[in-house]
């Protein structure tokens, strides 16, 4: 099986904000973000997420494969048939692709999954939509000191006429 490939999702603010705070839903997106990012979904074999996400959005995730990232637990845990949490310090992730299947993952954070794959030069596409809020302060996209990890712009296109973008970025590796 080749390698899998990681896509990773995120909507920020003006100022690069996923969040206020821990816990805030992101009912502040524009209903032109969320249909782009189920039509991404669509595409994925399964969604990569936090613990913390997944309980903002178990609701409407509840008919999608999900792989939670948690450390309240030391290896692997099957929740539901759709619905697998595991502890990525103590379990292969690339098992977990492999074992299941998956080869196309969509990554919808929060900070630390995202640091995760960034850290772990995992990401092979980045989904940015920017929305034209600015927050001041709260949760960053990124929160990790790595080396630098370039990217190649694919394509940028206006979601609504309020000024909301969507980037769409590629690995500079990928051609």
């Amino acid at each position: 099986m080749a390698n899998p490939h990681f896509i990773l999702a995120a909507v920020v603010t003006i100022d690069g904000k996923i969040a206020r705070y821990p816990g805030h839903f992101s009912n502040w997106t524009s209903a032109e973000d969320k249909n782009h990012l189920h039509a991404l979904e669509d595409t994925c074999d399964v969604i990569i997420l936090g613990r913390t996400t997944y309980e903002l959005a178990a609701e409407p995730l509840a008919h999608r494969t999900c792989l939670v990232f948690t450390r309240s637990i030391n290896g692997i845990h099957k929740k539901h048939e759709r619905c697998i949490f595991i502890n990525p310090e103590t379990v292969s992730l690339a098992q977990v692709m492999i074992e299941y299947g998956w080869r196309t993952a969509c990554v919808l954070g929060g900070t630390e999954v995202y640091s995760y794959f960034l850290k772990n030069n995992l990401i092979d596409e980045l989904y940015l939509t920017i929305e034209p809020i600015i927050f001041g302060e709260g949760l960053s996209l990124f929160e990790t000191t790595t080396p630098d990890t370039v990217f190649t712009c694919a394509s940028v296109k206006q979601l609504n006429t309020k000024g909301t973008l969507l980037l769409h970025y590629t690995r500079a590796s990928l051609k």
